[in-house]
């Protein structure tokens, strides 16, 4: 995001996550004077049970497809309520905005589409997340290429980017997220990069991450430099663990790789974590 974001796409659902992301989302938008997006999948969560292929007789038939127009007019009806409630909100907000609703063919490949002419995207975690069903958050931030911010549905804060994190490595996937996420921390009250197990790090030289203090200095971004041993803990629950103490509202991390960010993010021992995550959490692939 060099500059302040001007094009934010939010995935929306019929959750109160889903109203306290759309809130979330109209806000940063109000903030830097952007066009918001809101994407809704219509027929999310509405697959047909296995059990409904096997009816042949005409009242089976007939049973499977009055279920299945009682489902369409469930989702159309919840697709229209969703898209009202977002319009009203950005309208109250003076807002620019405009409302997409994914129908139900090739909703993975639509969702990719509705992203690219993105500067930031905003999902929940874990279910409701707004995605279509077969898509990942790893996935959409992988193949847009656009910064992807996932707010936990049991966050209650009011405001994100006050008390910033970042998991500084002095990666080059690292530093993309600091980039992609400048906006915010310059706006911060306090941004913290934290190095855990520096004297392991090769690249951080012999100052140890100050070098990445100067650089958001020069941006205008007050920060301090964390160190932190991890003693055997993963560096994801280190980093966590942190974010959780310091009261931090967002935590800023890159992801090197497919793999790496599935380590990061969705591994079997951060899956819990995340499931509790105390806080939004910025990923730049």
């Amino acid at each position: 995001m060099p500059g302040d974001p001007k094009t934010i796409t939010v995935f929306l659902d019929a959750s109160p996550s889903g109203d306290r992301r759309a809130a979330l989302a109209a806000a940063f938008a109000r903030r830097w004077n952007a066009h918001l997006v809101g994407v809704h999948v219509v027929y999310k969560g509405t697959a047909l049970h296995p059990s409904m292929a096997y009816a042949r007789s005409e009242k089976g038939m007939a049973g499977v497809v009055a279920h299945e127009r009682r489902l369409d007019d469930a989702c159309e009806c919840a697709t229209t309520e969703v898209g009202e409630r977002f319009e009203a909100l950005c309208a109250r907000l003076g807002v620019a905005a405009e409302f997409r609703p994914i129908k139900r063919d090739r909703t993975t490949e639509a969702a990719i589409v509705n992203s690219l002419h993105s500067d930031l995207l905003i999902v929940g975690h874990p279910e409701p997340s707004g995605l279509p069903d077969e898509m990942t958050a790893e996935r959409i931030v992988l193949a847009s290429g656009v910064p992807l911010l996932i707010v936990p549905n049991e966050w209650r804060g009011e405001r994100i980017g006050q008390r910033v994190m970042i998991g500084w490595n002095a990666s080059p996937e690292a530093r993309r997220a600091v980039a992609n996420a400048m906006p915010l921390l310059v706006e911060a009250g306090s941004v913290k990069a934290l190095v855990v197990d520096p004297a392991g790090c090769k690249r951080l030289g012999g100052d140890m991450g100050c070098d990445i203090v100067r650089h958001l200095a020069r941006h205008g971004a007050s920060a301090e430099l964390v160190e932190v041993a991890s003693r055997g803990r993963s560096i994801a629950e280190v980093i966590l663990a942190e974010a959780k103490a310091n009261d931090a509202d967002l935590l800023i991390c890159g992801a090197r790789s497919p793999a790496h960010l599935v380590e990061i993010v969705f591994g079997n021992a951060t899956r819990k974590l995340l499931a509790k995550m105390p806080v939004p959490v910025l990923i730049s692939g």
